[in-house]
């Protein structure tokens, strides 16, 4: 209590020593005397209630009635405005932010920037107030004029300054600041955690989208298809040529590499090696030619021969299932171009081998009604000949997407199936035929001697999924007469 006490004793003392000059300047901002009167107390208030240094308080209060009235910028319309001599009309139109801004040039010799961190103001808010100030209309005509600087200590001078006793008494009766409501409290924070959070969502969406194939294609400057035969783009290296490179895939992976702009025409760039067994060429792959994938699993490592470009982008696909791929429904692209026999043995200079004894063709067929479920048949086996191997030769055209699994004898044949673009791997892990894009090419398949059968047929059987159209199977069992590559052309068959 005796701190109080004492502290209005020393404010007592100060206003008594700066009444004047405090409604004097209280007077230059405001051009209104009722209006200058707050603000003195006001800002008074504020300096009792924070425990402000009386001993430098002057320049302190100064500079917040200066703060104070900067804030306000619509031109001050007061009784008052009709009260000062004509020579201080002007002035006292002006908004209190322009006189703010005027006293800070005319009387304390601010620059721009000083200006606008003294009142709390932009620069750029302090350029456009003394812009809009009309000079012209002031006497001297420019802010370090000594005549404009005479005219606002006069302005100021028709303030009237009220009794010490009084001041004091306003400033000790004004009204503490209203008091933030509670929920505000409960709010800032609130407020912080969401920016924080959504920060962070924002950097994981961000993230997320650098790890989809558009943020991939958008980094590397690419355009691999999001979606390809089966597979989706999930990351892209660029290897530049020389010794290989390695990575690692996860799953049942593939790699494509990207052709250079200039180049239509596919070729073989580089040699690519995994956990699979073998080494494969990896052919570049354009826009026009489609996408060309090499198999990958775990440690892999590519190694680009072509010296043409600096950096060649390396795309990794990772296999999906039907059920997360985009698979085509409509707008098939049907490429039926091959024959059943197209894919028979042939000799070492590449001329079609005739059977030694040829058997029936046998044909499964879905239709458009009823093209999903499970089709069986038996296959005819050719009478035997002496030093001849048996061959089950097939050829599976659907003309819709779908899943295909056909078994001989119980086994699944070697076939690349349905990636028309893709080197497959030939294993007998994946038995199913998928085709989820909107070519649709038909897929040979040849089995080499197959289980010995216990009768003259081997039962064939074709399960269909998800097709949406018909499609036929045609498989033939044959025999040829193979010997390191020299035909016996003498006991070939005609076919039936």
């Amino acid at each position: 209590m005796r701190g109080r006490e004492h502290q209005d004793e020393r404010l007592e003392e100060f206003i008594a020593a700066r009444s004047q000059d405090l409604h004097h300047d209280a007077y230059q901002l405001t051009a209104a005397q009722e209006t200058a009167e707050h603000l003195v107390v006001t800002v008074l208030a504020d300096m009792r209630r924070e425990h402000v240094d009386l001993t430098r308080a002057g320049a302190d209060a100064r500079l917040r009635m200066a703060r104070a009235a900067a804030r306000h910028d619509a031109p001050t319309r007061s009784v008052d405005v009709s009260q000062p001599p004509r020579r201080f009309q002007v002035l006292a139109r002006l908004s209190p932010r322009q006189r703010a801004v005027l006293l800070a040039q005319v009387v304390d010799n601010h620059d721009e920037r000083e200006t606008a961190r003294a009142l709390g103001l932009s620069t750029r808010s302090v350029t456009d107030t003394l812009r809009s100030i009309p000079y012209d209309e002031l006497p001297g005509a420019s802010p370090h004029s000594g005549e404009l600087r005479s005219l606002l200590e006069e302005f100021g001078d028709l303030a009237t300054t009220p009794g010490p006793a009084t001041t004091l008494t306003d400033v000790r009766d004004a009204p503490p600041p209203a008091r933030r409501p509670r929920w505000t409290y409960v709010a800032a924070p609130l407020v912080i955690v969401l920016t924080i959070a959504s920060l962070v969502i924002t950097q994981r969406w961000h993230d997320d989208w650098l790890r989809s194939p558009e943020g991939l294609n958008r980094v590397h400057g690419t355009h691999f298809p999001a979606y390809t035969q089966g597979y989706r783009l999930v990351d892209i290296h660029e290897i530049a040529p020389g010794p290989a490179v390695p990575f690692t895939v996860s799953g049942d992976a593939a790699v494509a590499v990207q052709c250079a702009v200039d180049r239509r025409t596919p070729t073989f760039v580089a040699t690519l090696t995994s956990q699979l067994v073998g080494t494969f060429q990896a052919q570049c792959s354009g826009r026009r030619a489609g996408m060309h994938l090499v198999p990958a699993r775990g440690d892999t490592s590519v190694a680009i021969h072509d010296y043409r470009r600096p950096r060649w982008p390396v795309a990794v696909y990772r296999r999906v299932p039907w059920d997360q791929y985009p698979v085509a429904t409509t707008g098939f692209v049907v490429e039926h171009d091959q024959t059943l026999h197209g894919e028979d043995p042939t000799t070492s200079s590449g001329s079609p081998l005739q059977p030694s004894s040829a058997g029936h063709v046998l044909t499964l067929a879905g239709s458009a009604a009823g093209p999903n479920g499970t089709f069986t048949g038996q296959l005819a086996i050719p009478a035997d000949v002496p030093g001849t191997n048996l061959v089950v030769s097939g050829l599976l055209s659907p003309t819709t997407t779908g899943r295909f699994k056909v078994a001989v004898a119980g086994r699944t044949p070697w076939t690349t199936c349905g990636g028309h673009d893709l080197t497959y791997y030939a294993g007998r892990t994946n038995t199913w035929c998928e085709f989820v894009d909107r070519r649709v090419p038909q897929v040979p398949f040849t089995e080499f001697e197959p289980p010995a059968p216990s009768s003259r047929t081997l039962p064939v059987t074709i399960t269909v999924e998800h097709a949406r159209g018909p499609w036929t199977l045609q498989i033939v069992a044959d025999r040829y007469k193979l010997d390191n590559g020299a035909v016996d052309d003498a006991g070939s068959a005609p076919r039936n």
